[in-house]
């Protein structure tokens, strides 16, 4: 018994003194994470840099286009989605969603046939990404939404994009590869869209007036929510 009390002391030093090893690599971990996340979120923001530079002559006072980048728009305030860019035109709203998979450096993307994305970078690491189609077809939906419930508008051209801003990535598609979204290299962005439905006018000013009205109201009260 006397040793068990003489032992005591010593026990609870040597599991104090492991719960604080613990707790300092605990600590590490989550530095780290942060880190990391902090580095995604830096090079998200650069590619979405990239992507608006590139749009920047449909934002003149000339344009017939108007263009809003990080907004929030959904059939109600309560439910809505962040868009990375919104495109609105006479020939077609667009909504573009921004990856800057490749970092600086760029690499390879090959897309199989059950539309899994994996990503080879330049230093021979390969991954599996996120199918970002996934969340380009949510968009649509509250785009929809938003257009018939707050627009009183439906049936208009509305069409979503992913971009890829990073300049040295290149996309390998399986035969078999079902994807119906258009992915597209940054600067082939503003073609793509000013030809889009080759060129025609499908919105009439009036009805792009009451649209952008609208999406400035929602996007200031979603984010007041």
């Amino acid at each position: 018994m006397e040793t068990l009390i003489l032992a005591l002391p010593i026990f609870l030093v040597a599991l104090a003194a492991v719960f604080f090893v613990w707790k300092i690599k605990n600590r590490e971990k989550e530095a780290i994470k942060r880190e990391i996340q902090k580095e995604i979120m830096e090079s998200g923001d650069r590619g979405e840099l990239k992507v608006q530079s590139v749009l920047r002559s449909l934002e003149k006072r000339s344009s017939r286009y108007r263009v809003y980048h990080n907004i929030k728009l959904g059939p109600d305030p309560l439910h809505t989605n962040e868009y990375d860019t919104v495109v609105v035109g006479p020939n077609g709203i667009f909504h573009i969603e921004t990856k800057n998979y490749g970092g600086e450096r760029g690499g390879i993307i090959d897309i199989d046939s059950n539309d899994n994305w994996i990503l080879h970078k330049k230093s021979g690491y390969s991954k599996l990404i996120t199918n970002p189609g996934g969340q380009v077809d949510s968009h649509e939906y509250r785009l929809k939404g938003f257009l018939m419930k707050v627009v009183g508008v439906k049936n208009l051209p509305t069409q979503g994009i992913i971009v890829l801003s990073c300049d040295d990535i290149t996309v390998r598609y399986n035969k078999k590869s079902r994807n119906e979204i258009p992915i597209l290299n940054r600067h082939e962005l503003l073609d793509y869209i000013k030809n889009y439905n080759k060129g025609n006018v499908l919105v009439y000013p009036k009805t792009i007036k009451k649209m952008c009205r609208s999406i400035e109201d929602m996007n200031r009260i979603a984010r007041a929510n």
